[in-house]
């Protein structure tokens, strides 16, 4: 089979491998669509802390089963599925409590194991979910950062009526604004890439756009002063970072689920004296992944959510510097 292998950070290569053979529990997909998302240029680049080389990068796979092992029956060739990447130990404290997705050992198909950009990828049974008839294969694809969105909602607590910042309008930006404003709340997205914003437009988002005007004084305009219930912050900029604690109400709460490049320094003294909650989250429950399709079904009656699909590329059917130009395209576009 064809893969886009990952040598070392910044080496892409296109090359043949022996299609995998699934064993018990286990399928062999054929890769419909992977998406590019920010972790995989951060592997891609080097600058993961924990990726191994060499990979077959891509954690956001919609598929069709190509092979099976297993005796349970639940699916057959040709379903249509989406997979869950997260590889957990099983027995480290987090997982046996219950939190597989924060395993001490966590690894993720894409990052520590080959992923979905090749004509064929090989998962764990229990980690695939049947897609609704109704959603696009395009569509589809967007399961797994609907997920991450979904799980940051739980995480945060947003409930009807909540004000909601979040920083950083690239897709995870765009899906933890759709997740909150599901649940009842009123959001504003700050972005000051202009395509980003033009897209966050697209789902009618009140927008700060932090270019053209300083954003406390948005954000103060916005909340008369009194800052947000719920600020996100999903773009891991300095900025983005050190805006939380100002953005937020008094006993508001700040979700980070981003990962900034570099250590920020961070005033602790306005968490305290405004008595913040801070939330860390962290990719999804399964429980949550699940939900995510379910949810993807619900908004596409709403939205066009093909337009969180930045652009398509085949780079498997071309050159190897076609798989580095999906990156470039990708980090320029922002999504």
């Amino acid at each position: 089979m064809r893969a886009a292998v990952l040598k070392k950070p910044g080496e892409l290569e296109l090359c043949r491998l022996e299609k995998p053979v699934p064993g018990k529990g286990e399928a062999v997909i054929r890769v419909v669509y992977a998406g590019i998302c920010g972790s995989d240029i951060t592997v891609y680049k080097g600058e993961h802390p924990t990726a191994t080389y060499p990979v077959v990068q891509g954690h956001e796979i919609l598929g069709v089963i190509d092979e099976i092992n297993d005796e349970s029956q639940t699916f057959k060739k040709g379903d249509r599925v989406v997979v869950n990447p997260l590889i957990s130990c099983g027995v480290c404290q987090a997982c046996i409590s219950g939190y597989q997705h924060v395993c001490q050992t966590l690894k993720l198909l894409g990052i520590h194991e080959n992923g979905g950009f090749a004509e064929y990828v090989k998962v764990s049974v229990d980690k695939m979910v049947k897609v609704p008839q109704e959603l696009s294969d395009k569509v589809a694809a967007l399961c797994e950062p609907f997920a991450v969105g979904y799980h940051v909602a739980k995480r945060s607590g947003i409930s009807f009526g909540d004000s909601v910042l979040v920083i950083g309008g690239g897709t995870i930006g765009i899906v933890a604004a759709l997740v909150a404003r599901q649940a009842g709340a009123r959001v504003i997205v700050s972005e000051l890439n202009s395509k980003r914003l033009e897209l966050v437009k697209c789902y009618n988002f009140e927008t700060i756009n932090p270019a053209e005007k300083d954003p406390m004084a948005s954000i103060n305009e916005l909340t008369n002063g009194l800052g947000f219930d719920v600020v996100i912050e999903a773009s891991g900029s300095r900025a983005g970072i050190l805006l939380m604690p100002k953005a937020c109400r008094i006993r508001g709460t700040m979700v980070s689920l981003s990962l900034s490049g570099k250590p920020v320094e961070f005033e602790l003294g306005k968490v305290s004296f405004k008595e913040l909650s801070v939330i860390g989250s962290r990719v999804y429950e399964h429980i949550h992944f699940l939900r995510a399709v379910e949810l993807l079904r619900e908004l596409s009656k709403c939205y066009e959510l093909e337009k969180i699909v930045s652009q398509l590329f085949s780079p498997l059917l071309g050159l190897e510097k076609e798989c580095a130009t999906c990156y470039n395209y990708n980090r320029n576009r922002g999504l």
